[in-house]
């Protein structure tokens, strides 16, 4: 009840502009000003839409229902629990800055969607997900770039922060961005390796290629064979030029028109903190991972329930508002992996993140569009970056572990595997719209992240202090760790103490069996919980190989999509039971892998220098990490890099994940031992934390004394971006733009519109910053007003096409569509509608491609708009 009146009084406030709720006094002069008390703006009706949505109780009760029939009674809901506030004893920063609440900031944002088509056009399918293969085929919503510069008016200083709808941040992506930077006569003055910060928001369904390119010498007829049977079986993806060159061109873009902002407002202004809880929005997936750790430790994170706490509910945002009301943008990080859409979709899709932020950005009329002549015109532009956090075990899929009606709980019981979000979206290759994923579950996700954003958005204190940052690489192979305060803070006296014991150093990285397992959120062959010495602490071994809430391990069963009839059966647990053996075997014969310790020894992983990064805006620090921290690991390291800068005036820390590299997950000393998926993926060992503590706590300690970066003694990799272009896709001769599925002559609210087009291959023209859809709605003089694009969750585009292993070899398209599914908003107004494709067409691959348009006969809808959508 105290959290519903809470939320009521705040969309009061928001509703009506009232002004700020910061008590904070003006600056003391220092740094170019205060900035003032930044307005409340008014946000749009649609924002009470959003906390009044009936959505938001999904999850919240023991029991749960889909379309009437109940799949369980005994689900466990949050409460209110322990939440890492800003801390209260701290210092103060020095000399000029001391005081200071003056910023300068700009947000900017820019198109990166790849190419569809994926491994049968020369494009990579799919990133994130194995099983079953995701060639892409549409776009749910479109992928963006946002960033957000911010300078200091006392110190000069300045940062950016960048957050991308990719599954990671790539180095070879970080590599190239830099490299463009630098050749930017107005960037370079600015931007450089230590002051930007690039990261992924993890969403599973964008297009993958952006890794290291890689050209073997091998015939097309052999490679192109080869990758067409590989998709029939898994996601393919090898380098995709095109969709790395997006990436990396949308990115600078996004930082281009990020700095323009900052520039064209030269005013210092607050920024707001505000830490909130959002509940009933994640679940921890490696349980007796967790469970492994110090029950001293976990009693620190108890509910108001009494129950555990084994997920991070922070949601940590920063209020980007003028002095004048103006709106730049938020920026928020909150843990929960984007996978919501399901390992089925074949659409390109932000997930619940990217989603959360363009229902915002809607809100407030962003403009999407390109650039003019001139670039960047720096006027204001809301962006709404749902950024990643510590969300190494944290999923959406909250009734995943829950017992069925019945009370059971084993293998083949528990809530059915496509109701674990509570939808009925379909989840079965014999269920219409499979294909085009699990879009009620990701909405779903998306509203409780938007709405936690629009309440903080009325909430929040402004930022103190000044800005600064720090930045190295360091070595993670064989890092003995030293550093007197880490080693202290390693051992836990209500664990065993044969746990500690040993060396404490980083390992030669190497990837275990377990990750042949997948996430309890995904289909893979494998199974978990097998290691070479069985020190669990709490021994959850045959839950895990064979109990795992009757999800594929101990079923017997791999399925090769989400049809019973493509089940086969495989003793999977005996299989990986054997090959583990045999693998710590061999492993204590190889002195390179002895400290793996419990982790049987699969696959070697390339070991590469790591980049650690370290921010400050005034009393917040953000650091950035190429890791997925699980929720403890999260927790220890956030404490170390606290008890470093507190002295200094920082009283609050987030990790940004995914952050200018990628190297896996990174588990406690303790959830290591039950080798869990998270556990085979901690690829330098059972001591991988601890030195991500030391290397952070050295830039945190140089921060905090006013020092330079250490110097680790090694460098950024030098890696390969020159991979071979994709073969260009051409279109056999069709009378493009045609009608092939026309409109109907009316419908009313909550229908869905699905019309064809006879089409080229999109590929051939990604329509960044534009659309290959248009919704339409008649004007009273006229004329057509755009009221969706493919950007828009409500509006599928989709490409279908059949292409053959012959069409593979000669790069030829056959005839395909483009189709439209439109389903209409519960709101939208009664009138006069079209829809329109913009596509191109190419006969050769030396012609240019040629445009066309296709417009659907109009049609009209009718009936009484809803208040809400």
């Amino acid at each position: 009840m105290r959290e519903r009146v809470l939320s009521g009084v705040l969309l009061l406030l928001i509703l009506q502009g009232c002004g700020s709720s910061s008590p904070d006094s003006a600056s003391d002069g220092r740094g170019g000003g205060s900035g003032g008390a930044s307005s409340t703006p008014t946000l749009p009706a649609a924002a009470a839409c959003v906390m009044d949505s009936p959505r938001l109780a999904i999850g919240a009760s023991s029991t749960m229902s889909v379309d009437g029939t109940p799949y369980t009674l005994t689900h466990q809901p949050d409460a209110p629990g322990p939440l890492e506030t800003p801390r209260e004893d701290v210092g103060t920063a020095m000399g000029a800055c001391a005081g200071n609440q003056g910023f300068l900031f700009g947000s900017g944002l820019y198109d990166i969607t790849g190419p569809v088509g994926g491994s049968p056009t020369g494009h990579a399918d799919l990133y994130g997900m194995i099983l079953p293969p995701q060639i892409t085929m549409g776009i749910h919503t479109r992928l963006y770039s946002r960033a957000f510069a911010i300078a200091s008016s006392c110190n000069g200083k300045r940062v950016v922060f960048v957050s991308d709808d990719i599954q990671q941040m790539p180095a070879l992506v970080r590599q190239e961005v830099l490299k463009r930077i630098a050749a930017d006569p107005v960037l370079s003055a600015y931007y450089g390796p230590d002051n930007v910060m690039l990261s992924g928001t993890h969403t599973h369904e964008a297009g993958g290629g952006f890794e290291e390119a890689s050209n073997p010498d091998i015939p097309d007829v052999v490679t192109q064979t080869a990758t067409w049977l590989e998709t029939l079986l898994i996601s393919s993806s090898g380098f995709d030029k095109d969709n790395f060159d997006t990436i990396v061109s949308g990115t600078v873009a996004a930082i281009r028109r990020a700095h323009a902002n900052l520039e064209a407002h030269p005013q210092a202004a607050t920024i707001k903190l505000s830490v909130g809880e959002l509940l009933n929005a994640n679940v921890n997936r490696a349980q007796p991972a967790y469970a492994q750790d110090s029950p001293s430790e976990r009693a620190q994170y108890v509910d108001d329930n009494g129950h555990e706490v084994n997920v991070d509910k922070r949601f940590v945002q920063l209020n980007f508002v003028r002095d004048d009301g103006s709106v730049v943008g938020v920026l928020n990080w909150f843990a929960v992996h984007p996978t919501a859409m399901g390992n089925h979709t074949r659409l390109i899709s932000s997930d619940s993140k990217g989603w959360a932020g363009i229902e915002f950005e809607r809100m407030m009329g962003t403009s999407y569009a390109p650039d003019g002549a001139d670039g960047p015109e720096g006027a204001d532009n809301f962006v709404a970056a749902f950024a990643q956090n510590d969300e190494g075990d944290s999923i959406p899929d909250l009734f995943v572990f829950d017992a069925d009606v019945d009370g059971g709980n084993g293998p083949g019981q528990g809530v059915p595997y496509d109701k674990r979000f509570g939808t009925d979206d379909p989840y079965f290759d014999d269920q219409d719209g499979y294909r085009l994923g699990m879009r009620q579950a990701t909405a779903d996700s998306g509203i409780k992240q938007l709405a936690q954003s629009l309440k903080q958005f009325a909430e929040g204190t402004a930022l103190r202090g000044p800005v600064d940052y720090r930045f190295f690489y360091t070595d993670f192979t064989d890092k003995a760790i030293t550093d007197p305060v880490i080693l202290a803070g390693l051992k836990y006296d209500d664990l065993p103490a044969s746990l500690y014991d040993g060396d404490k150093t980083t390992c030669t990285q190497a990837l275990g069996t377990a990750i042949t397992n997948g996430g309890p959120n995904g289909l893979d062959p494998g199974a978990a919980g097998f290691v070479c010495a069985n020190d669990m602490p709490n021994d959850m071994s045959q839950r895990i190989r064979f109990g795992y809430n009757g999800l594929y391990n101990g079923s017997g069963v791999l399925q090769l999509g989400h049809d019973s009839e493509l089940s086969v059966p495989i003793p999977n647990v005996a299989l990986i039971g054997a090959l583990s053996t045999t693998l710590c075997l061999t492993q204590s014969q190889l002195p390179q892998y002895g400290c793996q310790a419990e982790k049987p020894v699969l696959l070697e992983y390339g070991g590469d220098p790591l980049p650690i990064q370290l921010f400050r805006i005034g009393n917040l620090a953000i650091l950035g990490i190429p890791w997925e921290a699980t929720t403890m690991a999260g927790r220890r390291l956030r404490k170390t890099v606290l008890d470093a800068l507190a002295p200094a005036g920082v009283d609050t820390v987030v990790i940004a994940g995914l952050s200018n590299a990628y190297a896996n997950y990174m588990t406690t000393r303790e959830e290591y031992t039950a080798q869990m998926f998270e556990g085979g993926f901690t690829v330098a060992g059972p001591w991988q934390l601890a030195a991500a503590q030391q290397a952070s706590r050295k830039l945190a300690v140089a921060m905090a004394g006013g020092e330079p970066s250490p110097d680790e003694g090694v460098g950024a990799p030098d890696l390969d971006a020159d991979g071979a272009g994709v073969p260009t896709t051409i279109d056999s001769p069709d009378d493009f733009g045609s009608v092939a599925v026309d409109a109907d002559a009316g419908y009313t609210q909550g229908d869905t519109v699905d019309v064809s087009f006879v089409s080229g291959y999109p590929g051939n023209d990604l329509k960044l910053g534009a659309s290959y859809l248009y919704v339409e709605r008649r004007n009273d003089a006229g004329g057509w007003d755009v009221v969706a694009t493919d950007k828009d969750p409500e509006l599928l585009f989709i490409w279908n096409s059949n292409p053959t292993l012959i069409d593979t070899y000669i790069g030829l398209s056959n005839r395909s569509t483009v189709e439209a599914k439109w389903d209409i908003p519960a709101d939208e107004p009664a009138g006069t509608y079209r829809i329109r494709h913009d596509g191109v067409y190419r006969l050769s691959a030396d012609a240019d491609p040629q445009p066309y348009e296709a417009v659907s006969s109009p049609f009209t809808i009718s009936g009484t708009p809803a208040a809400c959508p």
